[in-house]
């Protein structure tokens, strides 16, 4: 890399950029080839030089490295997995999220979800509720990206934030999905995580 340029990782969806070093790049937008999203060249992280090249993902730990067992035989070397969602009621298995579209809602005959979660009389729960778009990023792995489905659904909660139609938030393993009457955990497997 050449000794004017930097390293810095994207805001949005974690990706490691090198830019070149410019008189005024501070107050300039920067746009990621990744994501495609643009933002303040302020919100991208610097990242230190490593005598060793690696790819990052977002909050991943200097420490952590997963790979499933297709990803270690082919050699592919990502370092993710799929992750899933804990669901906390008895005799519901987890569910394991697939790469594209997985719709969360609840159970109902005319729905379109790929995880439907049964409520009993409740209705407070859109039937198609969430969606968690997962994609497979060249050199990087699987990143989970949450968003509601729809613009008018009870209130909805990533960890303790709300989250608004039309926000995209990348989840994180451990994150605590809180949809109205229940609230699920995003886990991703080969992490070693506390109870649910």
């Amino acid at each position: 890399m050449e000794t004017n340029a930097v390293k810095i990782k994207c805001p949005c969806c974690g990706a490691i950029l090198a830019v070149k070093m410019q008189p005024g790049i501070e107050n300039k937008n920067v746009t990621c080839p990744v994501c495609k999203e643009s933002s303040s060249f302020k919100l991208f992280k610097k990242i230190a030089e490593k005598n060793e090249e690696h790819t990052e993902y977002p909050n991943q730990d200097e420490e952590t490295n997963y790979k499933t067992k297709e990803e270690t035989e082919t050699g592919l070397g990502l370092n993710f997995t799929l992750g899933k969602l804990m669901i906390p009621i008895k005799g519901f298995p987890s569910f394991q999220l697939k790469i594209g579209k997985n719709i969360i809602g609840r159970e109902a005959s005319a729905s379109e979800a790929s995880c439907r979660l049964p409520m009993s009389d409740n209705r407070r729960m859109s039937r198609e509720h969430l969606v968690i778009d997962v994609k497979k990023v060249p050199g990087k792995g699987f990143v989970h990206y949450a968003s509601l489905y729809k613009q008018k659904v009870n209130d909805t909660f990533i960890n303790n934030e709300r989250l608004e139609y039309g926000d995209c938030i990348i989840l994180n393993h451990g994150d605590l999905i809180k949809l109205p009457d229940i609230t699920v955990k995003f886990e991703i497997p080969d992490e070693e995580g506390t109870e649910f």
